[in-house]
């Protein structure tokens, strides 16, 4: 009987699980099928995205992403896995500090009235990348808008087992991979979010509707959103005050402290779901195309190659597979 490379992998595995159970034995640590936090070599994945752009070409960037299943390996010891998944934002938390209360205000309104990108109200699919350890990768803005609205909401998006400090490392070098050149700018923190500084955004809306878009740049649009959130039908003046208390009260319980160590917002992965980054990523994890683990896939190993806009050019394997002529 011959057996085809998937095959023997299930049949090597399910003999090793059954030793591990039978005999006591730990044989994960010669076999392995997924890749391990350990494995990272920070030399190889650099935590900041400035150190990865300024040692790391978008060609090697693209080997190191792209060829973890070409590295003579019948395991998948590159695989890190990946499913979709949903939080509550309380039990959530974030990778970087920087954040713009007026987004984040908006954000609000918007899920109060329902309006897009929260067309049925705070949580929903967020797009995000999620560590194994609950921190979001991405979508910070949503995530507290929803948290400040309801922090029961559940936000959700993909899990991915990894812990986020190895995580944000194998993501910026997926970051450079699709040709982002550099990360996004900081703006505020989270001392801004408690009850006086949302009442200041709020009262900033009122002055100045047109800044407040969710609510179609309004302002008897921003009271009605301001009503919503207080559940109240007084005066204005009392209904700024109690909609602010609420949303402060709310945000309290949301975690809003990013552990030592992690870097700033410049130096965090730029994963964009609208440009098909996401799903890049996604795929690569899933398949154990990064090349996380020893051994390490040769220098000459193909590369898969994108355009100036981080797009997969598909059409070079679609010739060298013989489907295009």
């Amino acid at each position: 009987m011959k057996l085809t490379t998937s095959q023997l992998r299930k049949f090597v595995l399910a003999e090793v699980r059954r030793l591990n159970k039978a005999e006591g034995k730990n044989l994960v640590s010669y076999l392995k099928e997924d890749a391990e936090p350990s494995d990272l070599d920070p030399q190889e994945f650099p935590l900041k995205l400035s150190d990865v752009l300024s040692t790391t070409s978008q060609e090697d960037a693209l080997k190191k992403v792209s060829s973890g299943d070409k590295d003579g390996e019948v395991i998948e010891d590159d695989k890190i896995d990946a499913a979709p998944d949903s939080v509550p934002c309380q039990d959530l938390k974030p990778s970087q500090s920087s954040m713009n209360i007026a987004k984040a205000c908006n954000f609000a309104i918007a899920a109060v009235l329902k309006v897009k990108p929260f067309p049925t109200g705070p949580g929903g699919d967020l797009g995000a990348i999620i560590s194994s350890d609950n921190h979001i990768m991405d979508g910070h803005h949503r995530w507290i808008a929803s948290g400040m609205v309801d922090p029961a909401s559940e936000v959700g998006g993909f899990r991915v087992e990894f812990p986020a400090k190895e995580l944000i490392a194998v993501l910026n070098q997926i970051t450079v991979a699709v040709g982002v050149k550099e990360g996004k700018p900081g703006s505020g923190g989270f001392d801004q979010f408690n009850e006086e500084g949302i009442k200041a955004q709020l009262q900033a809306f009122l002055d100045k509707p047109e800044d407040a878009w969710a609510a179609g740049g309004n302002r008897d649009t921003v009271v009605k959103a301001l009503y919503a959130i207080a559940g109240g039908t007084g005066d204005e003046a009392a209904t700024l005050d109690a909609a602010a208390a609420k949303l402060g009260a709310n945000v309290s319980k949301l975690t809003l402290s990013v552990p030592d160590g992690f870097p700033a917002r410049p130096d965090m992965p730029v994963i964009s779901k609208g440009k098909g980054h996401l799903k890049q990523a996604i795929d690569y994890l899933r398949a154990g195309k990064v090349d996380v683990a020893e051994p390490k896939a040769p220098d000459n190993v193909a590369k898969e190659s994108f355009d100036k806009n981080g797009n997969l050019i598909t059409e070079r394997w679609k010739k060298l597979a013989g489907i295009l002529k």
